[in-house]
């Protein structure tokens, strides 16, 4: 779902009441509405709420669940969210179309490697067994125009196939595993949990990991807000960064207690999601890990033109 000045003022962001941050951090608790999706990339934020880093720097934030990062956009760009968590696409095709966006956090960066936190798989009995199969076939992705359609038409044409003759279509990864079995798409590009879910059962297999093959390194998504509303509130974006970054340290000096949080927010069995993919977490933001996605996000024309990965990161935003 690709946002432009026109779309946005005919979709509505349904179910999310727009709630302004009070101004000022005093005794009293600044409050807003954060968009975020239930996946792993978001166990920071879970860390946070779970071990109470928001409430210790006074915010009390309300975590909006919603379908993709280009709902979220819409959603922080109208007001009714005041932070948000996107895949990067949906956000640089924001910036391009003019919506003045920042990275005020990272969120997740997937590095290629044994512990990948996505996957493209197919049914045990399907016939496809390389990149080639899929011309002509039905590829699900949670979003079209985002990040896993992004990576998902890079990997077959980076595997001698053509992304042009594969037919993409929207579902939401929980509902994934279901339309898959039931042979009403060939394939789909599924995130963690739901990759891990999907792959226990024996209906399914994995067809490749296409992102680690595309780029070795690069920001999944991040925490977002508009310019405008970082710079009338740049106490609470700084207070909202420490207690991600303080989520961020919480996965890694507990991992066991990451994963029981990402069970807890996503549904399934902590015994699940023992067994998941998890993204690296890094506390601050990598122009290098930007500009890789900008420039393919413009190579396939999901962008009109290239940026500088720096005219999307805040300057409250932590660098590394």
């Amino acid at each position: 779902m690709q946002l432009t000045r026109r779309s946005f003022v005919t979709k509505v962001v349904v179910g999310i009441a727009s709630l302004p941050f009070m101004k000022g951090l005093s005794s009293a608790q600044v409050r807003g509405k954060l968009g975020y999706m239930k996946i792993v990339d978001n166990t920071a934020m879970f860390m946070a709420v779970e071990k109470g880093f928001f409430t210790a720097e006074g915010l009390e934030l309300e975590p909006v669940p919603m379908a993709g990062g280009a709902l979220i956009v819409q959603g922080v760009t109208s007001g009714a969210l005041q932070i948000g968590m996107s895949n990067v696409i949906s956000l640089y095709q924001a910036h391009v179309e003019g919506f003045d966006l920042k990275l005020v956090a990272g969120g997740a960066t997937h590095v290629k490697g044994p512990n990948e936190d996505h996957v493209l798989i197919v049914p045990q009995a399907s016939p496809l067994i390389r990149a080639k199969d899929l011309e002509g076939k039905t590829l699900a992705v949670n979003t079209l125009h985002n990040i896993v359609h992004l990576m998902a038409m890079a990997w077959i044409d980076k595997n001698g196939a053509d992304s042009s003759k594969v037919k993409f279509v929207e579902l939401p990864f929980p509902q994934m595993e279901a339309a898959l079995v039931a042979g009403r798409v060939d394939a789909v590009s599924i995130h963690e949990p739901f990759a891990t879910a999907a792959l226990e059962k024996a209906a399914t297999r994995v067809l490749a990991h296409p992102w680690g093959d595309v780029i070795p390194k690069f920001l999944i998504g991040g925490w977002f807000a508009s310019g405008k509303w970082i710079q009338k509130n740049k106490e609470a974006v700084q207070a909202f960064v420490r207690a991600i970054n303080r989520g961020i340290e919480a996965i890694q000096a507990d991992p066991a207690g990451a994963r029981d949080a990402m069970a807890k927010w996503s549904g399934l069995s902590a015994e699940l999601t023992g067994r998941i993919g998890f993204p690296v977490f890094e506390t601050g933001l990598s122009e290098q890990d930007l500009q890789g996605t900008i420039d393919l996000t413009h190579k396939y024309k999901l962008i009109a033109r290239p940026f500088k990965a720096r005219e999307m990161m805040s300057e409250l935003a932590p660098k590394v």
